[in-house]
């Protein structure tokens, strides 16, 4: 079986082929085409990427191979007014005055986690948006705890491996306006429909503003016993541990 999506981006048609016949697949795909296989049969065939069955294929899923292929960002979610998207090469130059970022150090950092991070993981840092102009706003995303986070959780009773830790940052001149706190509603509503996980985050109890939004978009502080193990963190002429809040849908 197989089935065309034309898919419209920026202007553009893209034609996606999803068959479950590798042959048609392969032909496709030399031919330039963007292509998706579907099930078993398409198991181990050298294409970018293959759904578990039929009922898993979507024009969402279609635009998302599109956009892949034509080296595109992923829109993962949205809220009314902010949309959540993969960061791309041309974004660079409207982030640096933001930075520095210990994630993107530089310009190679950033292409390299772009084609790295993004298509592996299909998950990690995000840009924040604003629909009506197009601003980018801040930059959120899922990402996997590092190891004393992971220890915390177990030491509480809970699996870390169905974690993901939950990071934001709106861009000064746009706080104060519940952008934060849209763009981590639809993250989250993406983690439990899409990832089928549990979210984290660690706060600083001097960060006021983000323990306030942790509470309201329902995460809990985690009860913990005593993790001396947690490395201090200097910060107004006082030693500081960070808390750490969980959710689950």
């Amino acid at each position: 079986m197989m089935k065309n999506y034309q898919i419209r981006i920026e202007g553009q048609t893209f034609t996606v082929v999803v068959s479950d016949e590798k042959e048609a697949l392969l032909a496709a795909q030399a031919a330039g085409r963007a292509v998706l296989g579907v099930g078993k049969s398409c198991e181990g065939v050298e294409i970018p990427a293959v759904a578990q069955d039929w009922s898993c294929v979507s024009p969402k899923l279609a635009e998302q191979i599109a956009r892949r292929k034509a080296g595109l960002p992923w829109i993962i979610c949205a809220g009314e007014r902010v949309t959540v998207r993969e960061a791309a090469k041309s974004d660079w130059n409207g982030l640096i005055k933001w930075g520095p970022f210990k994630e993107w150090p530089d310009q190679a950092a950033f292409q390299a986690y772009i084609d790295g991070q993004y298509k592996f993981y299909e998950y990690g840092l995000w840009l924040i948006e604003e629909k009506k102009t197009g601003l980018l706003l801040g930059r959120a995303g899922v990402w996997n705890p590092d190891e004393e986070t992971c220890r915390r959780l177990k030491a509480a009773g809970e699996e870390s491996g169905e974690y993901l830790e939950l990071g934001y940052e709106v861009f000064s001149p746009y706080r104060g306006k519940d952008f934060a706190k849209e763009a981590c509603q639809a993250i989250m509503a993406y983690a439990d429909w899409e990832l089928e996980c549990r979210l984290c985050v660690r706060i600083w109890p001097d960060n006021l503003p983000s323990l306030s939004l942790a509470e309201k978009l329902g995460f809990r502080r985690l009860r913990e016993p005593e993790a001396s193990f947690i490395p201090p963190h200097k910060g107004s002429g006082e030693t500081l541990w960070p808390f750490l809040y969980v959710w689950s849908c």
